[in-house]
């Protein structure tokens, strides 16, 4: 099992919230999406092989939600996105009906396919 953390997600969705929640959660996380754990969430945009599942977080700092991208067929997990519950713009509120998350997804996803094909992206096994 593998996670992988993409040059501009780490920047816009990783680093601002590290101290919350830092990578060992994250990888924590990762391994119960690729379990089967979480819930599955729709995309508007359809990546053949994958499928999206939100994870919900806790750390000693807070709690929060988590977004993976996870590839079933070779165990790969990568992160979409992360935020504290209590985040302003989108909160607990991470379904397809939120037009915020909607926009920050799919602005993510697009994000993550153009870095994974550059080779601007970081591995971790779990």
């Amino acid at each position: 099992m593998k996670l992988i953390i993409t040059s501009s997600i780490r920047k816009a969705e990783f680093e601002p919230i590290q101290d919350v929640f830092d990578l060992k959660v994250i990888k924590i996380a990762a391994k119960k999406a690729l379990q089967g754990l979480g819930v599955k969430i729709k995309s508007s945009s359809k990546i053949s092989g994958t499928l999206l599942r939100k994870v919900y977080l806790t750390s000693s700092s807070g709690a929060g939600r988590v977004v993976f991208l996870l590839k079933i067929s070779n165990k790969t997990s990568v992160l979409v996105m992360v935020r504290a519950k209590n985040d302003k713009q989108i909160g607990a509120n991470m379904t397809i009906k939120n037009k915020k998350f909607k926009n920050v997804l799919d602005k993510n996803l697009d994000v993550i396919l153009k870095n994974l094909e550059e080779g601007s992206y970081e591995g971790f096994e779990l």
